[in-house]
């Protein structure tokens, strides 16, 4: 197992989570995996109370499920897992790209395509190194046209499906090819958004997770995940 080592300064419990949710979204634990705090602990050279503070917190946020008989395993997406939550995401987030064409100042604009500048100069340059970089740049994306939507009630569902939606980026396969197909929805999204067209940006971020949602299923059903 890759080390992930703590330190003093953040709570023994926060760098549990953070390290445990790190080797969950690398790979390194992977769906249906058995979790042993004991180990972990070990690893982390801590005791296992901020570990089975840790797994009980990453419980909540979806990514650990613990049986009845207190088996820990790292959560392994089902088709109406994964339906459920595309589509939760379709209605939210479609929504908030709406909100946001009307009501995104200028210079919120501007951050909004200083994402995709970042973007599009990782993908020019593109190789295995920057996937991790694009991933949170597919995310930051997101999370802007969330947060200047200034709804607090959608926010905070969407906050709730942030997780698990970090997590079924990182099982993405990121070629080139897919890299691009999500890239130039971006970039129709932000051409609507700018243009005030609050339909048309709707329902091309509605198209667009739809489109993640196919891509998705196709790649874990080709690696029998579900």
């Amino acid at each position: 197992m890759e080390k992930y080592k703590i330190e003093k300064g953040p709570s023994y419990f926060d760098q549990a989570y953070t390290s445990i949710k790190d080797m969950i979204f690398n790979g390194i634990l992977k769906p249906g995996d058995r979790i042993y705090e004991s180990k972990i602990a070990s690893e982390f050279q801590i005791s296992r109370s901020p570990v089975r503070e840790a797994i009980r917190s990453l419980e909540k946020d979806g990514l650990i499920l613990i049986s009845d008989k207190s088996k820990i395993t790292v959560y392994q997406p089902t088709k109406e897992d994964i339906e459920n939550i595309y589509e939760c995401r379709q209605a939210l987030e479609s929504q908030a790209v709406r909100l946001t064409t009307r009501k995104a100042s200028d210079s919120e604009l501007k951050r909004i395509e200083a994402t995709l500048f970042e973007a599009q100069k990782n993908i020019e340059n593109f190789d295995d190194k920057l996937v991790k970089t694009l991933i949170l740049l597919n995310t930051q994306f997101h999370d802007l046209i969330l947060n200047y939507s200034q709804n607090n009630r959608l926010q905070k569902q969407s906050k709730d499906l942030s997780v698990l939606t970090y997590f079924y980026r990182s099982i993405d396969v990121y070629e080139h090819d897919r890299i691009m197909d999500i890239f130039n929805y971006h970039l129709e999204i932000f051409h609507y958004i700018k243009q005030r067209n609050e339909e048309k940006a709707g329902e091309t971020m509605y198209n667009h997770i739809g489109n993640d949602l196919r891509h998705l299923e196709d790649i874990l059903s080709m690696e029998s995940i579900i």
